[in-house]
């Protein structure tokens, strides 16, 4: 079995240039794997099996590392939601130009200047790979971001979910409105359902 191989089947069926690079391993091996037929190319730098269900999250992360799943693909990532997004959204930072992401089929959102990186997480997708996604508290925020009049038949589950849930900090919850300017909007809210 060759090292890539290797390195796909400990990864779910995926493996990465860069993870092949940092393993000391040579472009030529990956061109060796796929004439064999071990790997299947799906984008430049990421391979899996042949046998490998394509993971949409996945492939969108690869693609656009600097997006972090977010909004509704966040609340169906970390189980706030059971409805699967019709499109993935992603949030990337105010510089970044998405215009390829948007062609791609991204739904795409901007953060605040500075707060890009808050509350980044980890998720398990459908398919059992591992992505970034924003935690729930920044989640629940983002969704009341921006938005005069938010999506009350996704989000008041959601917020129920999150209130029912052992994992909740109502703290965290607090800081983040305070950083994303919707104290306000998630204190209505903890009044309904609290």
């Amino acid at each position: 079995m060759s090292r890539l191989l290797e390195i796909a089947l400990s990864n779910k069926g995926y493996v990465t240039a860069a993870d092949a690079q940092a393993r000391g391993i040579q472009n030529r091996e990956f061109a060796q794997a796929l004439r064999r037929g071990e790997l299947v190319k799906l984008e430049r730098g990421l391979y899996c099996t042949p046998d490998t269900w394509e993971d949409e999250y996945v492939v969108a992360q690869h693609r656009y590392a600097k997006g972090i799943f977010s909004h509704d693909t966040a609340l169906y990532l970390l189980g706030l939601s059971d409805s699967a997004p019709e499109m993935l959204t992603m949030t990337f930072p105010r510089s970044y130009n998405p215009s390829s992401a948007k062609k791609f089929g991204i739904r795409t959102k901007s953060s605040p200047q500075g707060l890009h990186n808050l509350g980044i997480t980890k998720a398990v997708t459908p398919y059992g790979n591992v992505v970034q996604t924003y935690g729930p508290e920044r989640t629940l925020c983002d969704m009341l971001r921006g938005a005069s009049t938010p999506d009350l038949q996704l989000l008041s589950p959601a917020f129920r979910r999150y209130l029912s849930s052992s994992q909740r900090s109502l703290p965290d919850l607090q800081s983040f409105a305070v950083a994303l300017g919707v104290s306000a909007k998630v204190r209505q809210y903890l009044e309904v359902l609290l």
